[in-house]
């Protein structure tokens, strides 16, 4: 009985602040509803080269531009990647600075490594993101409220596959993200393994392979920001 309680709660938890689809705390899009084919890609944890930078080649071969949530403490290590994305005409989010998952529960850590690495971004890019899609999906009253108070819009979006963390064989990714095709859908990959780096050359295979088969249905691929019609950036005015 105490087992069954014990993962009721777990349930729940995932469901209120992890389930990509939950805005019980607010606001956290991870699509639009329209007829119209049309996906945004995302990729989170960047950046991470040599995979992101082999991304970008695989993006720009399909002439596709998608959006990069990026860790702050990545970044800083690979700069040049960071502005490799922005000048492929990719957009750039805030994914925070350590991806610590204890960190999103404490208000003024998960404050200070959003604004960190909004400080981050600029002083590389010379762009301010606005927008922020927090580690594992994570969202609560006190996170979305110093997301909005940095001036960020969360997003959300749907896993291409729970397997890619893994790194399972390119075909498996592609299988399962071919059955996550929606109109108006935000599609979530990874470019990178929080800040340990990691080896994404599967997820770029399939990449590779799922634009082609997307566009075969008549899809075309926006950014994050396109597709909901906001803002990439914060005004500097």
């Amino acid at each position: 009985m105490i087992i069954l309680i014990i993962l009721l709660v777990l349930i729940l938890a995932y469901y209120l602040l992890m389930w990509p689809k939950s805005t019980i705390f607010g606001y956290y899009p991870y699509g639009i509803r329209t007829r119209e084919k049309i996906m945004a890609l995302s990729f989170d944890d960047g950046p991470n080269p040599p995979d992101t930078s082999e991304l970008l080649a695989v993006l720009e071969k399909h002439q596709v531009r998608a959006t990069f949530f990026v860790v702050g403490k990545n970044l800083e290590k690979f700069p040049e990647t960071g502005k490799a994305i922005v000048a492929a005409g990719h957009t750039l989010g805030n994914h925070a600075y350590n991806h610590n998952f204890f960190t999103y529960f404490v208000h003024p850590s998960l404050k200070t490594e959003i604004i960190k690495t909004q400080e981050i971004i600029k002083k590389i890019t010379g762009q301010t993101p606005a927008l922020f899609r927090s580690p594992w999906l994570i969202r609560h009253p006190s996170l979305l409220k110093a997301v909005k108070a940095a001036g960020l819009t969360p997003i959300s979006g749907i896993f291409g596959t729970q397997k890619e963390v893994w790194q399972v064989n390119y075909q498996i990714i592609l299988r399962d993200a071919l059955q996550k095709i929606h109109p108006g859908r935000i599609l979530i990959f990874h470019d990178g393994f929080d800040t340990k780096g990691g080896d994404r050359s599967q997820t770029v295979k399939a990449i590779d392979l799922f634009i082609t088969a997307a566009k075969a249905q008549g899809y075309k691929f926006v950014t994050v920001n396109e597709l909901l019609e906001i803002p990439a950036y914060q005004s500097t005015l």
